[in-house]
Parts: C-alpha cells; structure tokens; sequence
C-alpha cells in the first residue's frame, strides 16, 4: 500500500507536468489532508474547487486503482500524525458551536489551534535551516521583502524591526501599481523574503519570478510546498495557516519571522545592538513614545 509519505513525494515529483486543474488538486490535498481523510469525495472537491473527476484523476496518476485507495492513505497518516493539518477540521467545527458559553469554547479552542500551529511549525522546521536562511539574509548587500494583501501586515512587521539596526532593507509595498519600479537594480547580492499563501496574489508570485531571474536569492515562507513562489526559491518554510475564523492565520509566521530577526542581530553583533540604542535614542529625542511627565 502507498503510504502518505509516499505521496507526498510523488506529488512534488510529478506536480510540474500536471494540468492547471491537477496542480490546484495537488496543492489542496497537501495543504488540507485532514479534509480528504474526513470527508467525501464530492465534499473535497468543492472544498478544493475542482470537479471530482479531477480528484479521481490525480489519485490514478499518483498510482491508486481507486479514489478509495488514495482516500485511505491519507486516513492512514492522519493515525501516524501529519502534524497541524489534522486540526483543520476542528478549526472549522469551532464556527458552529452555539449556545450558552459558545464564545468561550471558541476563544479557548482558537488558543489552543494557534499552539498547535506554532509547535508544528517549529517541529517541522530544523533550526539549521533557518539559520542557513538568515545567513543568506546577513550576507545580502539589499533585503527585500515583500508580502502582499494580507500578507502585508507579516512583511511590514519584518522591515520596521530590521530597521531599527539594519540600512540595507527595502519593504515592496506596490504603492501606485510601483512593484517593478520598487523592486528596482535587484541582483545575484540580494536577497528577497516573500510571503504568501493561498489565494496567491499574482504580483507576488511574479516579483519572486523577477527577482529569481535577477539572480537574486529568494527565501519562501508560504503554505504549500507546491506554491508558486516555491519553484525556484533558494530557502522554503512551510508554515500552517489554519485559524479559528475564516481566514488564514498569520501567527506561525510571525513566530518565524521573529526567529529571523534574533539571528540578523546576533550576526550583526555590537554594531547591530549600537545602531539599536541609536535608533531609540533617536526616537525619544524627537518624542515619539508617550512618557508620563508628572512624576507620578
């Protein structure tokens, strides 16, 4: 029997000869494997957006005799553990509690997702391979980042720590429809870290395009290991996104992304903790922080 490892491994391999249809079902069913191990064939596929013909389809090219065969095989690795994905459901059955006390069980089952979420993230992810990332990141003549849409938040969160010891950083924010002109001289020196996650806005799947063909080195934190802004990026982070509401979480990101910041100052050593102190310095000088002037 095939087992869920052993698709996984077969959908990367054989996701870039894949209709437009099959690569959207294959993106699906590694994002959400509690849904296919839970639920319908007809129910996935509305889920997933494609027809269950297309499921069927993609389950034959991975090697089953039988949508049942490919169903199972996800059932088999939610017993083994698949990590945070075999919560997805309970994030979604968080939203029909009703009752006395419904909020409650929500607010205390969202906590409870997101430390989840989090724990996955850092079980998932060795802490060699974002160090090895955050020394491409430390190398960098230039840092862009860039996250679009909701994505934004993360990115702009990113650029203003960084600045506040570092001089090398450019926050791509598509400001007038400016993304080519902001993503400007970038080169085989500069790094670019870029966020997305499903929908993937399609400027930001076109700059990390841009900025790989520039020679550029791209670090990738997304949803998906089979999201677009993948294909050719140096470094890639697969980060859960399930969240109790109806959109995507952005908390293990965050989480990441504030490793990243840890070891960009530890590289950057007494120069970085000086430009620091300048910086807040800096900032009281001009009155930016509220201080209570009474004396109480």
């Amino acid at each position: 029997m095939i087992d869920f490892v052993t698709v996984q491994d077969k959908l990367h391999a054989v996701y870039p000869s894949l209709s437009a249809q099959l690569r959207n079902a294959a993106r699906f069913v590694l994002k959400e494997p509690a849904y296919v191990a839970l639920y319908p064939l007809r129910r996935v596929a509305v889920r997933a957006g494609v027809s269950p013909g297309t499921l069927v389809r993609l389950a034959a090219q991975l090697g089953f005799d039988t949508y049942n065969g490919f169903r199972d095989a996800f059932r088999d690795g939610m017993h083994s553990g698949m990590g945070s994905a075999r919560y997805a459901a309970d994030a979604q059955s968080l939203l029909s509690v009703k009752g006395r006390g419904a909020f409650e069980k929500v607010y205390r089952g969202a906590g409870e997702l997101q430390l989840r979420n989090i724990s996955e993230t850092f079980n998932a992810i060795a802490p060699a391979e974002v160090e090895t990332a955050g020394q491409t990141l430390a190398r960098a003549k230039r840092i862009y980042i860039l996250g679009m849409r909701a994505n934004y938040a993360a990115a702009f969160y990113f650029d203003y720590v960084l600045k506040t010891f570092a001089r090398n950083i450019v926050l791509l924010e598509d400001r007038m429809g400016m993304l080519i002109d902001e993503l400007g001289d970038i080169g085989p020196r500069d790094a670019l870290l870029a966020l997305s996650g499903e929908p993937y806005a399609a400027d930001a799947v076109k700059a990390v395009a841009y900025a790989v063909d520039a020679g550029a080195s791209v670090i990738a934190i997304t949803d998906n290991s089979l999201a677009p802004i993948t294909q050719k990026a140096k470094h890639v982070f697969v980060v859960p996104t399930t969240g109790p509401s109806f959109y995507q979480s952005l908390v293990p990101t965050m989480a990441l992304l504030e490793c990243l910041v840890c070891l960009l100052v530890a590289r950057g050593g007494p120069t970085a903790v000086e430009r620091v102190k300048r910086e807040f310095e800096r900032r009281d000088r001009f009155g930016v922080y509220w201080r209570d002037k009474s004396g109480r």
